[in-house]
């Protein structure tokens, strides 16, 4: 479970760093960024959707710690 959230954080972070690529090479607004930067927040989304999900079906607990 703990890689499965780490492959997700890697493609968030990874989308994040192309957007930041293509906002520097192609200016504001490019196309490229735009969907890149799309794509960050589907997986976020998706990320919290199986999160969700994965604390419903009790694949996940919470541990108390603050």
């Amino acid at each position: 479970m703990k890689y499965l959230i780490l492959v997700f954080f890697i493609f968030i972070f990874y989308s994040l760093g192309s957007a930041l690529y293509y906002m520097m090479k192609d200016g504001d607004g490019s196309k490229r960024m735009v969907k890149a930067l799309t794509m960050r927040v589907g997986i976020s989304i998706a990320l919290f959707i199986f999160l969700l999900f994965a604390f419903w079906m009790g694949w996940i607990k919470p541990t108390g710690v603050a």
